[in-house]
């Protein structure tokens, strides 16, 4: 059976249109490419448009943020704030954190905290609650900051560069929220973690150093829940879940490097995804999680792959002319059976699949009874989970046009015996191994986003020219039209 065993994680590639000898033989990994994935574990593969080294993969190896044997900064954070010994600008213990954050400082964290709830280590939480807060909009705050009380929550700001404007206005509201109930100096002093690569300009916000976190330069926003932007995770975990985690990538990472390609998961992963790319001209992947506690995974999948390699030049700013990354998609796969799946089965589009499938759950602390039933309902989605899967690589005809169901639709199923902190972070990484390995396929910088960063540039134009009235060059009637009613 095409099944590879890894470190927490299994890959059945069963249902994939070439074996894997056929498709090694296609390969077209450079010679170099043992090299590459030695240099990037190791923190010494080069970001070459930004020229700085790619770290993510050394924030959760060499210098992981929880060390057992000292006291880090972040350890004590998270060790006061859970035990309720962090108190605010009044005296009153921290009951709330709220996480304000945008992409990899908001997907990361939000999907960590979400899938690893269940294993936190309540013996050392103080009635702590943790919060997301992502959109621009107001709308998440609109609704959150009426449930809060200002003398006992605490924000994070979580951004690398610590000017993202997405966070930044969100950090402006509730600093205005805050100033009925508290002065701006106990806010900042008692109130406020930054977690940023930029530490002069938290020192300039007016954090005190020692609720500043840092994290280098190379570690990228979508790459970053392994440093110290997962503070949020550990916060509603527990430092020992949040370093099994750690755990579980590093277990991956060994794996990457040392594995033969026949027996390389995430590997296999990006030659079999850049073969249905290219040679089958299937534009699009579904990330489909059968388990409730994966939903955040085709987000975050989202910003991984496709802000990585969904490019038009080479990594030496050469144009490219073929395909790269493909459009990432999907949802939570049983509530999909009851909404797109319809046109997964019998429409007329192509598509690959990955399916998450976590073989069985434990529930301590419930009865024998509900245990019981909570096991059958594991069992109950991973019964569907290999049914849908199954049609759409086999498919099934009667003859009539109705109940005609085209199959051939490759897909992966990626395998855990159970969801653990392990388990996730190893998932986690092979998906960043799988981006990583499909970048060098097709020489591609998977490190850079100057599409994200131009699209940047262009909203603080039009927001200067709506706030203060400045005038844009080679505006279009559209955008002027809006310019001048938001006016």
């Amino acid at each position: 059976m095409p099944l590879i065993k890894g470190p927490h994680l299994s890959l059945d590639y069963s249902y994939q249109h070439i074996t894997i000898s056929e498709l090694t033989k296609t390969s077209q990994l450079p010679d170099s490419f043992a090299q590459l994935k030695q240099k990037l574990v190791k923190g010494e593969f080069r970001n070459p448009t930004e020229n700085r080294p790619v770290s993510h993969c050394l924030a959760r190896s060499i210098h992981s943020v929880v060390d057992k044997k000292k006291s880090t900064r972040f350890c004590d954070i998270v060790r006061k704030l859970r035990s309720g010994r962090w108190l605010g600008s009044t005296g009153q213990p921290i009951t709330d954190v709220v996480n304000l954050g945008v992409g990899g400082s908001d997907l990361g964290p939000l999907m960590g905290a979400a899938a690893l709830n269940e294993f936190a280590d309540d013996a050392t939480l103080h009635n702590l609650n943790v919060h997301f807060v992502s959109s621009m909009d107001g709308g998440q705050l609109h609704k959150l900051l009426p449930t809060l009380d200002a003398e006992t929550t605490l924000f994070i700001i979580a951004s690398k560069s610590f000017g993202t404007i997405d966070t930044l206005a969100n950090v402006a509201t509730v600093r205005e929220w805050v100033k009925p109930v508290l002065n701006d100096d106990g806010w900042l002093a008692h109130h406020v973690i930054g977690v940023s690569s930029n530490a002069q300009r938290m020192v300039d916000y007016g954090i005190p150093a020692a609720h500043q976190l840092t994290f280098g330069e190379g570690v990228g926003g979508r790459y970053s829940l392994w440093s110290a932007i997962g503070l949020s995770i550990a916060l509603a975990t527990g430092l020992h879940v949040f370093e099994q985690m750690l755990a579980g990538a590093r277990a991956m990472d060994e794996h990457f490097v040392e594995a033969p390609i026949e027996q390389n998961i995430p590997v296999l992963m990006a030659l079999y995804g850049a073969y249905n790319r290219e040679q089958r001209g299937i534009n699009n992947l579904a990330i489909l999680p059968y388990d409730g506690r994966l939903q955040m995974l085709p987000s975050y999948l989202q910003q991984l792959d496709m802000e990585s390699n969904g490019k038009q030049c080479r990594y030496d700013g050469e144009a490219i002319d073929y395909a790269t990354g493909p459009i990432i998609w999907g949802g939570h796969g049983p509530n999909g059976q009851h909404a797109f799946f319809q046109h997964l089965h019998q429409g007329y589009d192509d598509f690959a699949a990955d399916f998450i499938i976590v073989l069985s759950r434990h529930a301590p602390g419930f009865s024998s009874n509900v245990a019981d039933a909570l096991a059958a309902q594991q069992r109950l989605s991973v019964a569907n989970a290999l049914a849908h899967r199954r049609l759409m690589w086999f498919g099934s005809s009667d003859g009539t046009p109705r109940n005609e169901y085209p199959g051939k639709h490759p897909s992966n199923a990626l395998v855990m015996e159970e969801l653990t902190p392990e388990s996730f972070g190893a998932l986690i990484a092979a998906y960043e191994h799988k981006v990583f390995t499909q970048g060098v396929i097709w020489q591609i910088n998977s490190f850079d986003q100057p599409g994200v960063e131009k699209g940047k540039k262009i909203a603080t134009e039009i927001y200067d020219a709506i706030e203060n009235g400045s005038e844009l060059s080679n505006i279009d009637e559209s955008t002027a039209y809006w310019i001048n009613k938001l006016r």
